[in-house]
């Protein structure tokens, strides 16, 4: 999925969504999309970033327990490959993980 710019969708900073992947779906606070990825230190690191690939921030209002990983509780701020989104939803309400 590429991020559509210009044509009518529109995503204001600070409105909850429901993200949902192939194997995930994350709700939490749309915090934009990471724009500036260049590296601004001295090192002798050589970091590569396919700037075609662009990603959203998302702040988990629900926690997320990932199958043979780890896990992210609320509040926790995680970066969204836009290609690994399959759609996106306002709103959104934590499942019953108690049921």
């Amino acid at each position: 999925m590429k991020f559509p710019k210009n044509k009518g969708f529109d995503l204001a900073g600070g409105l909850v969504i429901t993200v949902v992947l192939e194997d995930y779906a994350l709700t939490g606070t749309f915090l934009g999309e990471i724009e500036d990825r260049s590296c601004h230190n001295d090192s002798t690191i050589d970091v590569t970033v396919e700037e075609e690939v662009e990603f959203i921030l998302l702040q988990l209002t629900c926690p997320l327990e990932v199958e043979d990983g780890p896990d992210f509780s609320v509040g926790t701020i995680i970066a969204i490959n836009v290609q690994k989104i399959l759609f996106i939803a306002p709103g959104g309400t934590c499942e019953d993980t108690e049921a």
